[in-house]
Formats: structure tokens, C-alpha cells, sequence
């Protein structure tokens, strides 16, 4: 960065210091060596602009950064606890110092979405090469020679947007300080001012919670009492304990699974692409591979997920039920989510099925066997008033059966639904067992990608070795603030500089552009592929 961007050193240790030293080392003329290479008259006008800056904007930027330095101490002491960053450090990290400003833009009916060009100046120059859909605080690179707009970046996606003097006018407005939630580019959905981060598909995941609630409801209180002693394995009583029990560690994993960073690795919005990793193979199933959303060269195992419009490490599957993507820091209490439900569904089908029996041994017929008689309360008829089947000749064992579905029809309809999620749950239960006992992901599994011994699992230390590591190693530590309530506050406390096109142009050489190139396409036809399989 420091070939391109010489001044980039100076404003990073500008964030990190006091109001006096900024000035100090502005003072010293650093500004003044890039305004040399310009025209007395952009000289100038740049001059003027700098000089005359907003003195109101400038006092407020000086107490929000003094404000932001009395709390450090106590993020500090924060952060240490988890061993997270802070919000500030995620959108000014030290190894993107290209990014000078952060602006706003809000959509509107009048500006329902913004375009990025490929060019300042003209609308219609060049080209555009995104579109901006929704309301977001993107960072900014730099400006034109004429002030007016801004190179801004999504992730690898760049272009230059129209600066706004106003936010209800259109365009990008400075922002002097926002709320993390709104910087973050991801699909993903904030509850609690931004202290829960849920996936992309958040409505099915509290689908599934209602489900499971009502499920677990009806089940303990209208069909459970219908439920007589002896059971076949437990009392009523215990019935009753052991289903509370399994309800809740299944809704407190299922939380623990969509709350949980997966593994998200941070996206690095720059015009500038990342250096090619040196330490391990590039593309291949098991290899370095770029993603251009992103921009970033995840590690092996890792995935992009559509869904969410991140990338993860040691990605597994998109769960849309539990709304978040199962990848390496949270597939443990998905796993653990998966035993609960599927034995409290297997319990609940059994119940359901042994409250039919009940009502088949209970049921009786008249003269005419076509005419069942039903017991108005068959739970509240012991056994010793039943008719014995041996007494009713005429009355066949179809009759019965029919008879008994049809005095309790919710307790059929109850066990034939919860029979049904037994059957799934089990099987991917088992499926994850299996996956877990070999070291493979989901994805792994899907691809193909150890078939026939064509790729060796370097993971794959043996059943018992396998499961330990899965469950009784430390999680890796998230990449990702703890929550993002806090305000990131931008440093307005030195001009802007320009971006220079020939900067842009050359910011690799040509064969290692060749190779990012080359490793774009097949990233895009290796994403095909696997959304097809």
C-alpha cells in the first residue's frame, strides 16, 4: 500500500492519535509534498478547500475523537474479556489503510438506489458497475481533482458515486459518525440495536421456534393427559420431565447456532486486490482460492455464501431453518440441536402412537358392526370397562382401527407429523455423525471431493481423534466484533486526497493480474457447479 499510497502511513497513525498530534503532523508539510505534483491553480483550489473547512464540523469531529479516547479504556478492558475487536478497529483496520472516509447514502423514493460508475465526471462515462439497492455507509479511497466524487468500495467491487449536499437530494453524504449495523454489507439481520446478528433467512429461524413452542405445548398439555400408567418405558410424570428438559436444550442450541459467528471472514473493501498467498497451493478443492465479493483469498474449506453474501471458514451447510450458515465455530451446538429435537420427536411420536392403542382397545360396536359406539372420554375408561375383543364377534380388526383414529384425530394427525421430523432429523443426525467421524463438511461430502482417494484429507486423524477435535477443541476466535451497538466515530481532521487513476491501473504486475484473472474464472465456474450439484 505504501508504493501507491504515501500518505497512508501518516493517517494511520492519525486514528490512533490525539487532536495535537494530528495537527502536528499535518503542519509538517506532509500535505503539501502531494499538492506539488499538481497545477498552481488545483493547488490552489485544493488549498482553499482544506483552509476553509467547516470549523463547527471540525470542533464536533475533535469531541466525538475525545470522547471515543475516554472509552478506549474501558473497550479495552472489554475486548480483552472475549478477546474481540472493537467495532472502530473493524471498519479502520490496519491492514486497509486506503479507506479515508466513510459515507451515507439513504434510499429514498425519489433515489431508490445508487450507481457506481467506472469513472468520474459524467454520468454516462464509462459504464456503471454495480448498483447499490439499499440504504448503507460504504468507505471511501479518495476523491477526484474536482471534489465531486468519491471512489467507494463494496468488498472487491469498486466505483465512483456522485458526492450529495444532502441526504434527502441524493448521492453519498460524509458520514461523521454511524452505528455498525449500518456499515455491515452482509444479508444479515440486527435484533437488540445490533447486539444479536442473525442469518439471512431470520424469519424461518423464528418459524422454527413457533413450531418447536406450539409442538411442545399441544404435546404437554392436550395430548399428554390423554396418556395413561403404566407407559411402556416411563410415567406420565417422567414423560412430562424429560420433554421439558429436551425442549429446552433444544431451543438453547438452536439460539446458540444462529446467534454464533459461524467463522466469518472479513471482506477487505479496496480498490487494491490482495497479494497472492505464498503459504499453501492456489485453487483446487483444497487450496487458496479468491473470491472477488469478498476480496480475499479464503483458506482451504472455506465457502461464499450466497445466502448471507459472506465468505466462512470451514464452511459446512446454509441452514434456513436455523437462518444462519453451520460452519466451523458453530456446528458443535448444531450438532448438539440435532440430538434434542430428533429424540424429543422420536418421544412424541411413541406417545402419540401409544394414545391410539389405547383407543383401539377401548372401542366396542353395537349390532351393527358399521356403527362403532365411541367412548365420549375414552382416557378417563380403564381398561376393566372395556369391551374385550373376544366378546364382539362381529367386529373386525379394520373397524376398530378406524373407529379409534377416529375419536382422536389431532393425536393422528400430532403423530403422524411427528413421526415424519423423527425420520428426517435422524437420518441427518446420522448423516453429521458419519461426516463428523471422517473430518468432512457437508460440502465436502457434496462435491465429492475425497472420492476414490483422489485428494487426501490431511483432517482425517481417526474416528476417536475426529470427535474429539470436533467437540473438545477451542473454537477458533471470531474475526468479528462482539456486537456492533457502538458508533464508529471518522476522522475528519484531514483533507481528503486525490486517487489516482494510474495508481489504480497498475497496482500489480501484469502476470500476477493475469493469475487473479484467471483464478476469477474459475472461482465463478467451481460456484456454478456447486450450486447445480
Amino acid at each position: 500500500y505504501s508504493t501507491f499510497f504515501p500518505n497512508s502511513s501518516m493517517k494511520s497513525s492519525m486514528r490512533n492519535e490525539n487532536d495535537s498530534n494530528m495537527k502536528q503532523i499535518m503542519e509538517e508539510g506532509t500535505i503539501d509534498s502531494k499538492l506539488a505534483d499538481l497545477s498552481v491553480k488545483e493547488r490552489t483550489d485544493f488549498e482553499s478547500t482544506s483552509n476553509n473547512a467547516d470549523e463547527d464540523l471540525l470542533l464536533e469531529t475533535s469531541k466525538l475523537l475525545q470522547h471515543r479516547d475516554n472509552e478506549k479504556i474501558e473497550d479495552d478492558e472489554e475486548e480483552e474479556g472475549n478477546n474481540r475487536i472493537s467495532v472502530q478497529e473493524y471498519f479502520f483496520p490496519e491492514v486497509n489503510p486506503t479507506i479515508q472516509r466513510y459515507y451515507r447514502f439513504t434510499a429514498s423514493p425519489t433515489s431508490p438506489f445508487a450507481a457506481l460508475h467506472k469513472r468520474p465526471g459524467s454520468i454516462d462515462a464509462g459504464g456503471v458497475t454495480g448498483l447499490l439497492r439499499r440504504s448503507a455507509v460504504l468507505p471511501s479511497h479518495g476523491t477526484d481533482r474536482s471534489g465531486d466524487w468519491i471512489l467507494v468500495s463494496v468488498g472487491g467491487r469498486s466505483g465512483w458515486a456522485r458526492k450529495g449536499r444532502t441526504m434527502t437530494t441524493g448521492g453519498f453524504v460524509m458520514a461523521r459518525q454511524f452505528q455498525g449495523t449500518e456499515g455491515w454489507m452482509g444479508n444479515h439481520i440486527f435484533l437488540l440495536n445490533g447486539r444479536i446478528m442473525l442469518g439471512s433467512d431470520a424469519p424461518l429461524f423464528f418459524f422454527t421456534n413457533s413450531l418447536l413452542v406450539c409442538g411442545v405445548l399441544l404435546y404437554l398439555f392436550i395430548f399428554l393427559p390423554k396418556l395413561e400408567d403404566p407407559s411402556w418405558l416411563m410415567t406420565v410424570h417422567q414423560n412430562f420431565v424429560i420433554t421439558v428438559t429436551l425442549f429446552v436444550i433444544s431451543m438453547s442450541t438452536l439460539w446458540i447456532s444462529a446467534t454464533t459467528d459461524p467463522g466469518i471472514l472479513p471482506a477487505v473493501s479496496t480498490p487494491i486486490k490482495p497479494t497472492v498467498p505464498t503459504d499453501g497451493t492456489i485453487g483446487g478443492p483444497l487450496g487458496y482460492r479468491y473470491c472477488s465479493t469478498c476480496n480475499i483469498f479464503r483458506p482451504p474449506r472455506s465457502k461464499h455464501c450466497n445466502s448471507c453474501n459472506v465468505c466462512v471458514s470451514k464452511f459446512d451447510h446454509h441452514c434456513p431453518w436455523v437462518g444462519n450458515c453451520i460452519g466451523e465455530r458453530n456446528h458443535r451446538f448444531f450438532f448438539m440441536f440435532l440430538i434434542g429435537i430428533s429424540v424429543l420427536t422420536i418421544i412424541t411420536s411413541m406417545s402419540s402412537l401409544q394414545i391410539l392403542l389405547q383407543a383401539y382397545r377401548k372401542t366396542a360396536v353395537v349390532e351393527d358392526p358399521l356403527t362403532p359406539i365411541i367412548p365420549s372420554s375414552i382416557h378417563n375408561i380403564t381398561t376393566s370397562h372395556s369391551i374385550p375383543f373376544m366378546h364382539v364377534d362381529t367386529q373386525t380388526y379394520v373397524e376398530r382401527l378406524w373407529a379409534s383414529v377416529l375419536s382422536m384425530p389431532m393425536v393422528m394427525l400430532f403423530g403422524c407429523f411427528t413421526l415424519l421430523c423423527a425420520w428426517s432429523l435422524t437420518s441427518l443426525l446420522i448423516f453429521h455423525g458419519m461426516i463428523i467421524s471422517v473430518a468432512q463438511t457437508t460440502n465436502e461430502r457434496v462435491r465429492n471431493i475425497y472420492q476414490y482417494g483422489r485428494v487426501q484429507n490431511t483432517e482425517d486423524h481417526g474416528c476417536f481423534q475426529n470427535w474429539k477435535c470436533a467437540f473438545c477443541n477451542e473454537r477458533p476466535r471470531s474475526l468479528l466484533p462482539s456486537d456492533f451497538t457502538d458508533i464508529v466515530v471518522c476522522d475528519h481532521s484531514y483533507p481528503e486526497t486525490l486517487w489516482k487513476s494510474e495508481s489504480s491501473a497498475s497496482i500489480s504486475e501484469s502476470g500476477e493480474l493475469r493469475a487473479m484473472q484467471r483464478l476469477e474464472e474459475e472461482e465463478e465456474v467451481n460456484e456454478e457447479d456447486e450450486e447445480q450439484e
